[in-house]
């Protein structure tokens, strides 16, 4: 783990193109692929590149390079912009044991070290996930096109794989480097004990006729594999009857931090601060209710302009819940039908901050905003507690699979009844393609 002393050895695992050099030229894909032969005249390293792993080295880690890209191209660019940084081609991200075959070869054990996977695509994510290590997700150029299965140019697809940081230059993943507490999510530092007011966007900004919309998240809900940061077991925990005054209190706290952040910035002014009732079937009752009237108390003390209001409510006769809309669509619909902004409130030219508890797709933020600013709100901000990512397997083959002949990895799932923790082979009930095998943990 990357906060116990007594791990010594450090590694960075570090994408090639788009990470150490600019290939976001489509014409040389031929390249990449092996089809022809390199022209080292055309390969555009990134400014500040080999500082950077200067600098890495510098505070202790071994570089060591893993590209998707063909032999013939990525050799000899390692070789001549890289010198002797090792390096593994045809990587076959987020290709787990591939890469773990690799690393065992150079003497290197992910968990045993502190070790980061660095990349600009939610496969270089994928894998450190799978590795069970942090990730830092690059944005280091614009791209020309859309990758589909790269996820080139697909900014949500990206963040949805749930990146343990983000970095926009190499000084930024430095600073990481350094101080990996202080740069986690804020509420995943909070649950840590320590200070952060860092958000993630996991939908771009949208400006239209002057008014903002805006969704952040604090922390990652991530099913399978991740790295120990995650705060997957206190989304649980947070949703059950018995959740604990330790775990409401970092919530608060970490909730409280990134606001007052954002009523620092003086170029907005916010004026009402809410959040997304529970439904009144749901169990436990008002656990969103009982948080936000414990980050009031604290933020009408401290700032006494921002009314502190519970602005929507259910519709009496709503049965389902949003979890069981299969789509963004039925989601935002299921939502504008269902939870209504209260017909006396008055949020004309007003701006608001909404605080819920998950982020999935966005359909809720979207369907809020859009009741908001029908009735006249300038701009919203949605904050969610848990960003719900992308699913990862472990690098674990299920053995039933394995004794009728089949590959399949298992994904580490929790209980939501009291958090524990086993591996799943998860059959298609469960959205998965797997035998329904399961093994606990621990």
């Amino acid at each position: 783990m990357i906060d116990n002393p007594l791990m010594n050895k450090k590694y960075l695992l570090i994408d090639l193109d788009g990470t150490l050099i600019d290939t976001a030229d489509i014409t040389l894909k031929p390249m990449k692929d092996g089809q022809v032969n390199t022209n080292l005249s055309r390969i555009q390293v990134f400014e500040g590149a080999a500082n950077f792993l200067a600098e890495a080295e510098g505070l202790g880690f071994e570089c060591v390079i893993l590209s998707d890209s063909h032999p013939k191209y990525v050799n000899p660019i390692v070789r001549n912009f890289f010198g002797s940084t090792p390096a593994l081609s045809l990587a076959d991200k987020p290709n787990t044991l591939k890469a773990l075959n690799f690393l065992q070869e150079l003497g290197i054990e992910p968990l045993k070290s502190i070790c980061y996977v660095l990349g600009d695509s939610w496969l270089d994510v994928e894998l450190g996930r799978g590795l069970r290590v942090p990730t830092i997700l690059t944005e280091f150029y614009e791209a020309q096109t859309l990758e589909i299965r790269d996820g080139i140019g697909d900014y949500i697809k990206n963040i949805k794989s749930g990146p343990t940081y983000f970095a926009k230059n190499y000084s930024e993943i430095l600073e990481i480097l350094r101080n990996p507490l202080q740069k986690l999510l804020c509420l995943e530092a909070g649950l840590r004990g320590i200070n952060s007011c860092i958000a993630r966007k996991p939908h771009p900004d949208i400006r239209e006729e002057g008014k903002w919309s805006v969704h952040r998240t604090l922390a990652r809900q991530a099913p399978g594999e991740c790295d120990q940061y995650n705060a997957t077991d206190k989304y649980f925990e947070f949703n059950r009857a018995d959740r604990s005054e330790q775990l409401l209190h970092a919530v608060r706290d970490s909730v409280i931090a990134y606001v007052d952040r954002i009523l620092s910035n003086q170029a907005y002014s916010w004026e009402v601060f809410t959040y997304v009732p529970d439904k009144g079937t749901t169990q436990p009752p008002n656990k969103m209710g009982e948080l936000f009237n414990l980050i009031s108390k604290q933020i009408r003390q401290t700032t006494p302009h921002l009314a502190c209001l519970n602005i929507f409510e259910w519709s009496d006769e709503v049965i389902s819940s949003t979890r069981k809309q299969p789509t963004a669509a039925e989601r935002r619909k299921f939502v504008g039908s269902n939870l209504n902004l209260q017909p006396e409130v008055d949020v004309r030219g007003k701006s608001v901050i909404i605080l819920d508890d998950q982020y999935t797709t966005g359909a809720t933020a979207d369907a809020l905003t859009e009741q908001l600013q029908a009735r006249g709100a300038q701009n919203v901000l949605f904050v969610a507690l848990f960003h719900l990512v992308s699913p990862v397997n472990s690098s674990k083959l299920c053995p039933r699979c394995l004794a009728n002949g089949l590959t399949k990895q298992l994904q580490i799932k929790i209980k939501r009844s009291d958090g524990s923790k086993f591996y799943s082979c998860v059959p298609p009930q469960y959205r998965g393609d797997g035998c329904g095998y399961t093994e606990n943990i621990g």
